[in-house]
């Protein structure tokens, strides 16, 4: 009973480390995907930043430009620090299977000697026909015959385990070097990026002492800003009151009246929560959903209902999924926009300087919507997108595919 309690915990033990290693392998996959896709953002922040260079741009933008960049290098930073402990941590397991591979391996050696020693003794083939011809019948001698059969099979089998057992260690030690090696360059990477990351925060702390001198202009100007964006959603919300009232033969109720169409194409719009496409093809969040300090007055608070997305110049906007075009709307103090109704939730698609659709046109995911408008005085694309459940702001970046 012992044991098979004894094997029982070997068996458990073994297991583990297996799943563990399995599980740090994995992890380590998942923090290289997501270490490829912030080195892609951060160079697609430097081609924004080069283009926007060729105008002339204020403290202000350079401020906010530098702030997002030292705040992509530190997430850099973080999945770097996270893949050198999991890396540490698949170094100790590797070493640790090693390990138990080497004693493994001399336990085989150990029988496998003590089995060689056995066949010196028993080499002659005299002794081996003796050991037949003693037998009392011929059952007896044929169950001798396979006994001399099985034991040289056996020996055959303990050397091959020994030449894979060897092989196994010499494959993971193989391994070992690599993953050292790569937490190297990972440690290496990351001294880089720091040093890399010092400078800008010097840059950002000069750039700040110059606004400080017309901090309380920016301030004005971005309350200006924020009272302007609030009026443009308070429009947007007056629009899609009007289209849930169309709906209900205007009889005030604040919910959408679906038809089976509507129904279906809702229910398909919240399953594909977090996989819909980008409405641009390539961009940076520059501002996220929510309540949120301002990136160059700190001491200001803005509240934004969608996401600013910056791009390249001259990108197209492209529906997230398919629908109908609830309204082409154009306020006083912004671009013109697209609203896209997909049954109960509508996508906004705000600044763009042409538009390719009118109301009531169908569109289809990826369907070409406009051109994002590119300011002319500060270089910047800026693409405004909002996801709206009814009458309800959503978070567009839970809803887009990362």
């Amino acid at each position: 009973m012992r044991l098979l309690n004894k094997i029982y915990l070997l068996l458990f033990i073994s297991l583990s480390l297996g799943l563990k290693a399995q599980n740090y392998q994995e992890r380590q996959k998942q923090l290289e995907a997501q270490k490829i896709s912030i080195k892609k953002e951060i160079q697609q922040i430097n081609n924004l930043i080069n283009d926007s260079r060729k105008k002339s741009r204020g403290l202000a933008d350079e401020l906010e430009d530098i702030q997002l960049k030292i705040s992509v290098r530190d997430r850099l930073i973080r999945i770097n620090n996270s893949q050198v402990n999991n890396l540490s941590n698949i170094i100790s397991n590797q070493n640790e299977r090693i390990a138990d591979l080497e004693v493994d391996l001399k336990k085989l050696k150990d029988e496998y000697s003590k089995i060689v020693y056995s066949s010196y003794k028993k080499r002659s083939s005299e002794m081996k026909l003796m050991f037949l011809f003693a037998s009392d019948n011929i059952n007896q001698a044929f169950r001798r015959l396979q006994y001399f059969e099985q034991y040289s099979k056996y020996r055959k089998e303990q050397a091959n385990k020994i030449v894979s057992l060897q092989e196994e260690i010499s494959n993971n030690i193989d391994s070992l070097d690599k993953r050292k090696i790569e937490k190297q360059n990972v440690v290496k990477e990351n001294q880089s990026v720091r040093q890399t990351l010092n400078q800008d925060r010097i840059r950002q702390n000069n750039l700040y002492n110059n606004l400080l001198k017309d901090q309380k202009n920016y301030a004005v100007e971005i309350q200006e800003k924020e009272k302007q964006a609030r009026l443009i959603d308070n429009e947007i919300q007056k629009l899609i009151r009007l289209a849930i009232a169309e709906s209900n033969n205007n009889n005030n109720s604040s919910n959408f009246a679906l038809t089976p169409e509507g129904r279906l194409i809702s229910s398909n719009f919240q399953s594909n929560k977090g996989r819909l496409p980008w409405p641009v093809r390539e961009g940076i969040i520059t501002r996220r959903f929510g309540t949120q300090l301002h990136p160059v007055v700190r001491t200001t608070t803005i509240n934004s209902n969608g996401i600013s997305i910056a791009t390249s110049a001259n990108s197209i906007a492209y529906s997230v999924f398919e629908g109908e075009v609830l309204s082409v709307y154009g306020f006083s103090g912004g671009n013109p926009g697209v609203l896209i109704r997909h049954g109960k939730y509508i996508s906004n698609y705000q600044n763009l300087s042409s538009i390719f659709v009118k109301k009531g046109d169908k569109v289809m995911a990826n369907d070409e919507i406009g051109i994002v408008f590119t300011n002319e005085s500060t270089g910047k694309t800026i693409l405004k997108f909002n996801i709206f459940n009814e009458l309800k702001p959503e978070n567009p970046t839970i809803w887009l595919a990362r």
